[in-house]
């Protein structure tokens, strides 16, 4: 079932929080991240004298119960150092779950659709990013920051076969000339971003590219720099260059969530795969808006969805 959640934070270090909380929910079982919003900055609601929080909203796919759902996430706000003193006051982090498919929940720990909340711009606004309709708006402070993944207008970018096949063990399915040329093409002089068994399978960094390895256990590397989490990824990107991400499996559904574009190579045959690229068009965020056929091929390029182009 698809489920979206609300994330706020005004104590502390409240973009890093919010980044922490995003990647533990990603990594609880039975869940899936399909999309993320950008932090909003917006003033506190209830109880006005208090910092601004920072706020922010997910998509996620979960075959969790929802108070196995609710469980999980006021445990994910425990570890993150939230403390319940006082309702509606200051807290390190807040998560909310408002919106489980079309269920009506209305028990004493949890009511769904979540209450007020088409009331609240700061949980209408940055949940807009990720339904593609403009909400109507009662005129609350809200104005997009930065902090989030999102920023750096992350670029996937694949080469997959008829069910969306990216490898076999180890190995992709095709070594096409041309597809390579459309990779060196667009990634050359830019940022490309790939996980350890990525980078062990090209067995150098790429040329004229600064190359980031996504890995938990790699250790430095001439000519690469490591990001061991997101957090590390986060510090690391600039949105001033073009982010490529470029494999392999584990590293697209872990980014996918955040991504803006991506550059498909899609090719007209069916071969045997164990690597699956993750399917984006359950996390609602792109449309294809061109694509160039060839041989037996296309290029597709994929954009975010209108109501994502418009911030």
């Amino acid at each position: 079932m698809n489920c979206y959640l609300r994330l706020g934070a005004n104590l502390g270090d409240k973009r890093k929080q919010l980044r922490q909380a995003i990647e533990l929910i990603s990594l609880l079982d039975g869940v899936d991240l399909l999309s993320v919003s950008h932090f909003y900055e917006t003033a506190p609601w209830g109880i006005e004298n208090q910092p601004n929080f920072i706020n922010a909203a997910v998509k996620i796919k979960t075959d969790l119960k929802p108070i196995k759902l609710l469980n999980a996430i006021q445990g994910i706000e425990r570890k993150l150092g939230r403390i319940r003193n006082e309702h509606w006051g200051a807290r390190t982090i807040d998560i909310d779950i408002l919106i489980i498919d079309d269920m009506i929940i209305d028990s004493k720990r949890l009511q769904v659709p979540h209450l007020f909340m088409f009331e609240r711009d700061f949980v209408m606004v940055p949940l807009s990013d990720i339904f593609d309709v403009q909400p109507e708006l009662h005129g609350d402070m809200v104005i997009k920051t930065d902090g989030c993944l999102v920023d750096f207008n992350l670029k996937m970018i694949a080469c997959v076969d008829k069910n969306f096949g990216l490898g076999f063990d180890g190995d992709l399915l095709f070594h096409n000339d041309e597809d390579m040329k459309h990779f060196r093409e667009l990634t050359l002089n830019n940022t490309v971003i790939m996980g350890r068994k990525t980078f062990e399978s090209i067995s150098k960094p790429l040329e004229n590219r600064r190359n980031i390895v996504l890995s938990r256990s790699m250790e430095n590397v001439e000519g690469i720099e490591i990001a061991h989490d997101l957090e590390e990824l986060y510090n690391l990107l600039s949105i001033n260059e073009n982010n490529f991400v470029i494999g392999g499996g584990e590293i697209y559904s872990q980014l996918m969530p955040y991504a803006s574009e991506m550059y498909l190579t899609a090719i007209n045959q069916t071969k045997t795969a164990d690597t699956f690229l993750i399917n984006f068009e359950e996390c609602g965020r792109f449309v294809c808006i061109s694509s160039e056929l060839h041989n037996g091929f296309e290029f597709r390029h994929y954009s975010l969805i209108a109501s994502e182009r418009k911030k």
